[in-house]
């Protein structure tokens, strides 16, 4: 898949994926107030599904760390800074009013959530892409994915809902 991306710096991160989405909204928010509201959204169903995903690992004999989510995030304690934590994630790269490349690892892959902000001709809203990047470290991140692939989509489309609202992010 061909997803040309907005910032040249974050290309390391998506040329190497063996899988490419992303996901786009439109809002008058900054770019930490869109991390804040996606890494904040946390329904009920998405907490069991991380249950659930806890389960398959254990299930595929996949060692996994803990990725369940945590409290919600306010705008101010996002951080770009490579190697800090940011929810269940390590900051990988990230450029102030631009983009974020979060990181999470895995013994069968590593999946890359980047964060990216445009301005837009109207001044005062901005584009905000989420793209996922995932590399396959063995066959079992492949079959893993693969049957995680359906909820990931549900998973996506409603973080970027909930991360273009201001305010209370969306359950």
């Amino acid at each position: 898949m061909t997803l040309e991306p907005m910032h040249r710096e974050i290309e390391r991160f998506t040329k190497p994926a063996h899988h490419l989405d992303a996901v786009c909204a439109y809002a008058s928010l900054s770019l930490r107030e869109c991390i804040s509201n996606a890494l904040s959204w946390q329904p009920t169903w998405l907490k069991i599904l991380f249950l659930a995903r806890g389960g398959l690992a254990r299930l595929m004999r996949i060692e996994h760390p803990s990725s369940r989510p945590g409290r919600p995030l306010r705008p101010e304690e996002i951080s770009f800074r490579p190697g800090d934590r940011l929810a269940f994630f390590t900051v990988s790269a990230g450029k102030e009013d631009a983009f974020i490349v979060l990181t999470a690892e895995d013994t069968h892959l590593v999946g890359h959530l980047i964060v990216e902000e445009d301005p837009t001709d109207t001044g005062t809203e901005r584009r905000f892409r989420i793209i996922t990047a995932v590399r396959y470290r063995r066959w079992t991140g492949l079959l893993y994915f693969n049957i995680i692939r359906p909820f990931h989509h549900i998973i996506m489309h409603r973080m970027i809902a909930a991360a273009s609202r201001p305010g209370e992010p969306v359950r």
